[in-house]
């Protein structure tokens, strides 16, 4: 016997449209005999189906974001990384490296013949941090000081050319310095708020908005909140967390860290000097002096000449209380995160019991280990960095524009050409980038947030397995840098990884940024097993070509129909919807072109391997067996050479681990044969 209620299994309108006139025909005879199309009683019947088939689905689509594998949406993915320990990175900042010149003058000789024309030390400049530079579209910020005074940078390694600058009749006026430097796509802000009593919460949030954020760099908090002057780039860098600005303003920086928990991090070892400012204990090195060929130089007796640099600082694990954490909002502004606690100001362990109490309840509401939160009534300043993405990957010589040159000339103030020397000097800079950009990457999009939701849980952050190495190199914070695409495949006890970035049109690049791999070791040297060896390695690029012979609807516009499959096949092999190692299964791209308007058949499909630096395709050849086209005997089958044996692999693609598809040229790599019917 029927039940009177509805199935519990019923979840669409048909079902519940089908339990309702049952229950109504056995239960209400009367009713049901009266229903029909304008019935009240039938109106009833479909609204409450609706309502249950609307309310199952939405109960569905709740659901299904609380899943990786089904979740659609970007803030539901953004918040299970959260929940899974994961932090999600957003765009990415290419580097590159330039070579800034200018030209100094000669040192005075106070009129006596035969002296040597030696640079004027005294007239080299300093270019510091913040300096920005432009392509014309991307703007580069220098974020290390430039000293053209030194032959070496803080790696000790040697990094400055010397050319004379000669007249019209061949005497030397002055030399022109070229120092070597890496600046990073995007260029800083500073993001200011004064906080109140409201604000001081626990877990406070500062949203910063902005347009392609990539990061924040430091957070300084200063005592007060009537500051008209923001601080000095340099004063956000400063690696103490108590410190007092040249005003004598009492400040703290606070460092971010991946977890609120964490309790140490590693920076300077630092000493006041006499008039009460932090200092780093530099390490003095002595340093062979040696000419561009790796020989030494020598004087005129022949001894060897060294240098003195300040090349390694003294590091130290420290105790963290300033600490801060940033989250990207389904927006892609990023959230500024503070601890729980209060600034601790019980002092030393007290004698007596009862000061003693006293002092561990003063404690216990002012716990730091999460971290602790600004004051009320303080200021705080938030240094972030903007721009970065694809477009930040430039061509190699298009970075020419200073259009913010942070510099300082020493001078000589008992010269009286002084003023003259330092125009000259500050006219004379020139800055050009030596190699193409690389590690620009656009936010990571819902396939690879999923991805790195799967193995994150898995790698228990370390790296044993290589889906474990893929995703961490993937979590590399935004200024360092990032590949495009990463395949890696374990080799002779060696994990290899392959990478491909993007040149400035956006197309595959198999160039190998020195930098950024050398970013990606290091990162890696944290979480990587022990025994394990990593080598870098350039990917391969397999660029394709594809030759189609339809048959269209003689109804249909035969050009506009060719467009649409041009288009189709270029958006199927989108560089951005595939992986390095990835298979293309071909004859999904068959069936969707099949399904077009207009389309009758597709008579001829065939997938060429295109190769030759001299026609700007790469020299990479696809491993899958090609078509011997002298075995051919069909003329009307027309193959080009290198066609892929696509029968063989059953319309398939096959991807190597280090090597990935890619069409380089849309209107000459896509060709279309129409036959009307």
């Amino acid at each position: 016997m029927s039940e009177n209620k509805i199935n519990y299994a019923s979840r669409t309108y048909d079902d519940y449209k089908k339990d309702l006139m049952r229950i109504t025909s056995q239960y209400y005879p009367d009713v049901f005999g009266k229903l029909n199309d304008a019935a009240i009683g039938q109106w009833m019947i479909e609204l409450l189906s609706d309502m249950g088939d609307n309310l199952n689905f939405h109960i569905d689509k709740v659901y299904q974001e609380t899943s990786v594998d089904s979740a659609s949406q970007l803030n539901s993915l953004l918040s299970i990384a959260r929940t899974n320990g994961l932090k999600i990175t957003g765009r990415k900042s290419a580097l590159c490296e330039i070579e800034l010149s200018c030209v100094v003058p000669l040192k005075d000789t106070n009129g006596r013949e035969g002296d040597l024309k030696e640079i004027d030390t005294n007239y080299c400049p300093i270019v510091k941090r913040g300096s920005l530079f432009s392509s014309g579209t991307v703007t580069f910020e220098l974020m290390n000081d430039i000293n053209f005074s030194e032959q070496f940078n803080q790696d000790g390694q040697s990094d400055r050319k010397i050319e004379p600058v000669r007249d019209s009749n061949g005497n030397i006026t002055g030399y022109r310095l070229t120092k070597l430097a890496i600046v990073q796509a995007g260029q800083s802000k500073i993001y200011k708020k004064v906080i109140t009593s409201e604000d001081v919460k626990p877990f406070m949030e500062i949203k910063i908005q902005d347009n392609n954020i990539l990061g924040v760099e430091s957070v300084l908090v200063k005592n007060g909140t009537n500051f008209t002057v923001d601080p000095l780039t340099s004063e956000f860098y400063i690696d103490e967390e108590d410190y007092t600005d040249k005003l004598g303003n009492k400040a703290k920086r606070f460092f971010e860290v991946d977890n609120l928990i964490d309790q140490y991090r590693y920076g300077y070892e630092v000493e006041r000097d006499d008039k009460g400012n932090y200092n780093p204990k530099w390490e003095n090195v002595l340093e062979e002096l040696v000419d561009e060929d790796k020989n030494p130089i020598v004087d005129d007796n022949g001894n060897k000449l060294y240098t003195t640099i300040m090349r390694c600082v003294k590091g130290k694990w420290k105790r963290l209380k300033n600490k801060f954490i940033t989250e990207y909002d389904n927006n892609w502004n990023i959230k500024v995160i503070f601890g729980a606690g209060i600034e601790n100001q019980y002092g030393q362990i007290p004698e007596t019991a009862k000061d003693f109490t006293q002092y561990m309840m003063c404690r216990m509401e002012a716990n730091d280990y999460m971290g602790i939160l600004p004051n009320a009534g303080s200021t705080v300043y938030v240094l972030y960095r903007v721009g970065g993405g694809e477009i930040s990957n430039i061509a190699e010589g298009t970075l020419t524009n200073i259009i913010f040159n942070n510099y300082d000339i020493p001078g000589d103030c008992n010269d009286s050409q002084n003023n003259t020397k330092k125009n000259r000097v500050r006219n004379s800079f020139r800055v050009t980038n030596t190699s193409p950009s690389y590690g620009g990457k656009d936010i990571p999009s819902e396939e690879e947030i999923k991805y790195l939701i799967k193995y994150n849980n898995s790698a228990q952050n370390r790296c044993v397995t290589l889906h474990d190495y893929k995703a961490k190199i993937n979590q590399l914070p935004a200024k360092y840098g990032c590949p495009f695409r990463i395949g890696i495949i374990e080799e002779n006890n060696k994990v290899v990884i392959y990478t491909l970035g993007l040149n400035s049109l956006g197309k595959l690049t198999n160039v190998l940024s020195e930098y950024v791999a050398n970013n990606i070791i290091e990162y890696l040297s944290k979480y990587k097993m022990m025994n394990d060896y990593i080598e870098m390695r350039s990917g391969k690029i397999i660029n394709l070509a594809f030759n189609l012979t339809l048959y269209v609807d003689k109804s249909y516009d035969k050009a506009e129909v060719v467009k649409r499959v041009i288009d189709t096949i270029y958006d199927y092999m989108d560089i951005k919807k595939h992986e390095m190692g990835e298979d293309i299964f071909l004859g999904d791209l068959q069936k969707t072109i099949s399904q077009l308007d207009g389309v009758i058949n597709i008579a001829k499909f065939n997938v060429i391997n295109k190769v030759g630096k001299e026609n700007g395709y790469s020299d990479d050849k696809i491993a899958q067996e090609l078509i011997e086209t002298s075995d051919c005997c069909l003329d009307e089958e027309n193959y080009e050479d290198n066609t892929i044996n696509l029968n063989a692999s059953d319309m398939i693609l096959y991807g190597e681990a280090n090597s990935m598809f890619e069409i380089l040229k849309k209107d000459e790599d896509i060709t279309i044969n129409v036959k009307t019917r």
